[in-house]
């Protein structure tokens, strides 16, 4: 029995994934070193000096320059009350005149395809609406791996559109 929630049996992919007590630190720990990770990339892909090191980077919440605007974890503004409308990087290319939303997701095996649908489906709405106000394609890339890095198949081409390493 898990010591912490009294509830289930104690194993790695409870105390990881499914315990109450534990999700809110380790779950938003886990889930927070991935985006800065991917925003220490997307820095140095758009040009903004930035930390070489991840150890000492820092997630600044609104990056602007000539070649992008990121945002992360900041409530977009539209014409339309949008519920989802904070996702967790916002990346607007503005050489290429397109929006791209990263939405991270730290689960287990049995949720990984679910939850990476869910993250896909979950700011349809805004990418709709910021595509009609930038008049630009928008695009919604789910970051979504189990806590032991394993990944779906579509996860690779994801990355890709990502451009980073």
């Amino acid at each position: 029995m898990c010591q912490h929630c009294n509830q289930s049996r104690k194993t790695v992919d409870h105390l990881a994934t499914r315990c109450e007590k534990m999700l809110g630190h380790d779950y938003t720990r886990r889930h927070n070193e991935v985006v800065r990770c991917i925003h220490l990339l997307l820095l140095n892909k758009y040009k903004f000096k930035s930390s070489k090191r991840i150890r000492s980077h820092s997630v600044q919440e609104i990056l602007d320059n000539e070649y992008a605007e990121i945002r992360v974890d900041t409530r977009i503004k539209t014409d339309v009350k949008i519920r989802c409308n904070r996702p967790d990087i916002f990346i607007l290319h503005k050489r290429q005149n397109r929006i791209t939303l990263i939405e991270v997701g730290i689960t287990s095996q049995d949720s990984l395809q679910i939850v990476e649908t869910e993250k896909l489906r979950k700011y349809d709405l805004l990418a709709n609406e910021l595509g009609l106000i930038y008049k630009c394609n928008v695009e919604i890339i789910p970051y979504v791996m189990t806590w032991d890095g394993i990944v779906t198949k579509y996860h690779k081409t994801y990355v890709k559109r990502l451009q980073i390493p």
